[in-house]
């Protein structure tokens, strides 16, 4: 069977759109402010608090989870988005698109496949399985989405300027996560595949449906294992924090405001 089940989706335009949901807002007197050209997106409450506490980004005017930070190369956004998974991701970055933004950065965590990855690795996707369903309705299916290559691979070099180690590869993304199996795992260990996501493949698959450039980085947070699940969450913060901070440099320039 087809996926979606409109096999002649693609060739359609959507019946409505963030647009139409901004106008009608501005009809009721709310502003809905440009976003800016590049934007970090988020996926807790946590890492926004250390954003704002030691990164200092300031709430932006009148967008709720939305924070904005003065560099270099122009300001730049950082958005939680309201959920995790890639519906939840879909919608924010829908949003952003129609109010300007032209780059999307994923940071956030991942289960790692690969033996050799521990927890707090810095990995960089290459590509992304599609296993959930919402990069489907955006483009045509294929097993990959692929992140844009220049922008990965800038923000690949900037990282490892200031000696971040940068592990590259493919991300497998699902959104039922309490679905992942052993026979699953044992698959895409053996093709290579080196972390499990909730979100990439659908943000890598809108990027493209719009003409966005895209990119995600990812610190390992768990382990799946032959015998089961490991999660290390505990241990892997204080890593998600720095490199939402490096991110933060080689996305910006320099170090402004940076303690």
């Amino acid at each position: 069977m087809p996926f979606p089940q409109h096999s002649k989706k693609h060739r359609e335009e959507a019946l409505f759109t963030p647009r139409h949901f901004f106008r009608y807002l501005r009809g009721l007197g709310e502003v809905v402010p440009r976003a800016p050209s590049t934007v970090i997106l988020c996926f807790t409450p946590r890492l926004t608090k250390f954003a704002v506490e030691e990164l200092h980004f300031t709430p932006a005017s009148g967008v709720p989870r939305e924070f904005i930070l003065r560099t270099p190369r122009g300001p730049l956004g950082l958005v939680e988005t309201q959920g995790i998974g890639a519906p939840a991701l879909a919608v924010t970055a829908e949003e952003l698109m129609a109010r300007g933004a032209r780059r999307l950065i994923s940071v956030g965590f991942a289960a790692g496949l690969q033996t050799h990855l521990s927890v707090g690795t810095t990995v960089l996707c290459t590509k992304a399985v599609r296993d959930e369903g919402t990069s489907y309705h955006y483009v045509p299916a294929g097993k990959y989405a692929l992140p844009s290559r220049p922008l990965s691979a800038r923000l690949g070099r900037r990282l490892e300027s200031q000696g971040v180690r940068v592990a590259r590869g493919a991300t497998w993304t699902v959104d039922a996560i309490y679905r992942e199996t052993l026979a699953e795992v044992r698959t895409y260990r053996k093709e290579g595949v080196l972390t499990v996501d909730m979100e990439a493949s659908a943000l890598f698959s809108i990027g493209r449906a719009h003409g966005v450039e895209a990119a995600a980085v990812f610190s390992i947070s768990d382990l799946l294992e032959e015998t089961g699940w490991e999660p290390r969450f505990h241990e892997a913060r204080t890593h998600l924090q720095e490199l939402l901070k490096r991110t933060v440099i080689a996305l910006g320039g320099g170090r402004p405001g940076l303690r």
